[in-house]
């Protein structure tokens, strides 16, 4: 009887391909709008899995297929074509997911050729090690780090305040690899006790540890009553944006009545008690010509009120004539503008010019201040100034959009932990949030709900002093050494198992 010429994948290999599926459906809720804490954790077992049940090559392309279409559809739905067109798109979306799976290929590679429980410990340092390095040159920066999915686990979040996101990811890359060791050593229970005791003793310690952070925080003596708002213009017509593009005349009256609006609110707010006015990103969108007569009325309403304003200012110059520029600055009650930050996270999708990041701040006799706009908070190798220079308050006006809103607020949370700082993000069109410097929410008012685009918060005057701000990245470069090691190791010759005899 000639023998069955059909069959092309055993029953196991067909099977992992149901893990595979059914991680790509939990992975939609692993990060973006319908974020689930609990996700990322199961993906990164069932993926891992699935590679280790392939051979090498034939489990990567598999699993670039999958991310490149669970990337495509978080590009649908969080990142709106005008921000990133074709062609870039399609290529950040092949980068992408072919980015996302090499540690999965590295880790298929290497951890069979290392004894013992320590194989459980090459995914993680593989893919923490890639996440960090990757994002270092992203322009997006950190967005997609597998540790914002964890945003609101508060024990969880006080490790980045040692380890920054490293340590988040550390922990669940390290619980998939160790349950997919688990998985595949059914019969060699002492080690897989001790593979198991490990994971848990490290991350019971991490919870205690965060748990007990929160416990021993001190209750503030000292508030600093911060009011932030939007206002938005009744105008008929064209939109202000538009105007600045094809009609200057109509955009400088536009604009003048836009502040006007902002400066009275301004007034009403000092009048409620604030020290502190906060206006969204771009809320002084001006003319160049416009922006010494703009800056003076804010000088002439922080003397006025007596208290500091913040305002972030977006000065068209005339054709020809430079970059648009957005930057914030603070002007205290003597009308002196004290401090000017120009924004440095995602120019180049506003092209506007480019800040030198390097981060300022302002002394005031209730708290040290400091500034930074929207898309600079994704950026925590810069941001980890705030935590260096002894800031207390950082503010972040910002401008989002529906579909990236709550998901870019949580994220700039992690930036108040990593650093013990009080922050006051008030985004127009977004999420805005007030939290102290263990990532306690204070306030929060979200532009799409909201009957009045007003959020007053008592926010702590001092900061904290934290791990993360003194070492920075340490623990992620470690990471990258830890990979480096292991695929020495590899090629000298430590294995666990016998590698596939048949090479794709």
């Amino acid at each position: 009887m000639a023998p069955d010429a059909t069959p092309t994948f055993p029953i196991k290999d067909r099977a992992s391909y149901l893990w595979l599926l059914l991680a790509a459906a939990i992975a939609l809720f692993a990060f973006g709008q319908w974020t689930v804490p609990l996700a990322p954790w199961i993906v990164t077992v069932l993926f891992i899995r699935f590679t280790h049940t392939q051979k090498p090559l034939r489990g990567f392309l598999a699993l670039c297929l999958v991310y490149g279409a669970l990337t495509a559809f978080n590009f649908e739905r969080l990142v709106p074509a005008s921000l990133l067109p074709a062609p870039a798109r399609y290529v950040a979306i092949v980068a992408g997911s072919v980015s996302a799976t090499l540690p999965f290929l590295a880790g298929r590679l290497v951890a069979p050729r290392i004894k013992g429980p320590a194989a459980t410990l090459v995914f993680p340092a593989f893919a923490t090690a890639w996440e960090f390095l990757t994002m270092l040159a992203n322009p997006l920066g950190t967005f997609g780090s597998v540790a914002y999915s964890q945003y609101g686990n508060l024990p969880l979040m006080q490790v980045v305040s040692v380890t920054g996101l490293a340590g988040i990811t550390f922990l669940i890359t390290w619980f998939g690899a160790t349950a997919n060791w688990v998985w595949e050593q059914p019969r060699a229970w002492p080690a897989v006790r001790g593979a198991i005791s490990i994971y848990a003793l490290v991350l019971a310690a991490v919870l205690f540890m965060g748990g007990l952070r929160l416990a021993l925080a001190k209750t503030p003596t000292q508030t600093m009553q911060i009011a932030s708002f939007s206002v938005t213009s009744d105008a008929p017509g064209p939109g202000i944006r538009w105007l600045v593009e094809n009609d200057r005349a109509a955009f400088r009256d536009r604009s003048r009545e836009l502040h006007t609006r902002y400066l009275a609110e301004t007034r009403r707010q000092a009048d409620a008690g604030a020290q502190l006015v906060l206006w969204p990103e771009a809320a002084g969108i001006c003319a160049s010509e416009d922006e010494p007569a703009l800056i003076d009325r804010g000088r002439q309403a922080a003397r006025e009120k007596s208290l500091y304003l913040a305002i972030p200012l977006f000065t068209h110059h005339p054709d020809g004539e430079g970059r648009p520029e957005n930057k914030v600055i603070i002007i205290d009650p003597a009308g002196d503008v004290v401090l000017e930050h120009y924004k440095f996270g995602g120019n180049q999708f506003e092209h506007s010019v480019l800040g030198d990041r390097q981060l300022q701040t302002v002394q005031t006799p209730e708290a040290t201040i400091g500034a930074v706009i929207c898309w600079d908070m994704d950026f925590p190798s810069v941001v980890r100034q705030s935590g260096r220079n002894g800031t207390d308050i950082l503010l972040a006006p910002a401008n989002d959009w529906e579909a990236v809103a709550t998901t870019h607020a949580n994220m700039s949370v992690f930036r108040a932990v990593e650093n013990g700082v009080s922050l006051v993000r008030h985004a127009k069109n977004g999420l805005s949030i007030a939290t102290d410097p263990y990532g306690r929410t204070l306030t929060t008012m979200d532009h799409f709900a909201a009957t009045e685009l007003l959020m007053v918060a008592q926010v702590p005057t001092r900061g904290v002093r934290t791990v993360y701000s003194v070492i920075g990245d340490a623990f992620a470069w470690a990471t990258v050494v830890g990979s480096v090691l292991f695929v020495g190791v590899a090629i000298v010759g430590g294995r666990r198992s016998k590698p596939d005899a048949d090479p794709e």
